[in-house]
């Protein structure tokens, strides 16, 4: 836990810095938000004694001004398990939504966001090739994180970003790390 409360200070402190960075000096000009932005996108997931190697995210988000945007997100991460001894498919997904903070000027547009939601297990194992196990779980998520869009035309950009994630399952916590990278559409 008190990882956890390391972690969510650092988050808070550098949001603070991306928020004071993200207001437009008098000479500078705004590029302005889009209503309505889409990302889809790669991501790597790191759970406590596993890499999920493959995984997708998308997200949208709604601008609600030039600074602030509220985003919903869905992914899934899949590992296979190919070990002596072990066969099967691991699988996590999750889904969120929250408040995120970005700049709109300049070249780079960094942001911060907080996503809270839900997190789902699923694994199908086949030990030895005879004993057969099933399970899969749902627990509350929070998921700070940041990352970078990096315009790349009128529409498209690239984004890059890296989150924390809390999953409180019934019998302990997880800590969780995820980067990922993938296309950001805007629409106006």
């Amino acid at each position: 836990m008190k990882r956890a409360v390391q972690v969510m200070t650092a988050f808070v402190a550098f949001s603070a810095v991306v928020v004071l960075s993200a207001t437009p000096a008098n000479a500078q000009t705004s590029t302005g938000a889009s209503a309505v932005d889409a990302s889809i996108g790669y991501q790597l997931l790191h759970v406590p004694d596993e890499t999920f190697p493959f995984g997708w995210n998308v997200d949208v988000s709604g601008a609600v001004n030039d600074v602030w945007r509220l985003v919903g997100e869905f992914g899934m991460s899949r590992d296979e398990q190919s070990e002596a001894g072990v066969n099967g498919t691991l699988k996590f997904y999750h889904l969120g939504a929250g408040p995120r903070i970005a700049s709109t000027t300049g070249r780079v547009h960094p942001f911060v966001q907080l996503l809270a939601g839900a997190a789902h297990t699923s694994a199908d194992l086949l030990f030895a090739n005879t004993v057969g196990f099933q399970d899969d779980d749902w627990a509350f998520m929070l998921q700070p994180g940041a990352g970078v869009a990096v315009p790349i035309g009128s529409v498209v950009s690239i984004v890059g970003q890296a989150d924390y994630r809390r999953v409180f399952f019934k019998e302990q916590g997880d800590n969780e790390f995820r980067i990922g990278f993938g296309l950001r559409f805007a629409f106006r």
